[in-house]
């Protein structure tokens, strides 16, 4: 009768600590994506014409929103347009 004894490192190596990083790093992007709002206004993908007719149509709607809610909520009016306003 024999046995057999396989013995491994016991250590994590080179590929499994940036496995790790690599995972920290999407974590962090994806908490940072979600506190942002989950958009993004400027995108380098987008042209420059095309990012800022989309924030002038952002803007115009929350400018909208601030009127429709200005008869029963003023303070979110007034916060409405200022983000409208930044």
């Amino acid at each position: 009768m024999s046995t057999a004894t396989i013995t491994q490192a016991q250590s994590k190596g080179l590929r499994h600590q940036f496995a790790e990083t690599a995972r920290h790093v999407r974590a962090f992007a994806i908490e940072l994506y979600a506190a942002h709002g989950g958009w993004f206004v400027h995108d380098a993908a987008q042209p420059a014409s095309v990012a800022a007719r989309a924030s002038r149509q952002v803007r115009k709607q929350l400018l909208s929103l601030a009127a429709d809610a200005e008869s029963h909520s003023p303070a979110l009016s007034a916060e409405l347009r200022n983000l409208a306003s930044n």
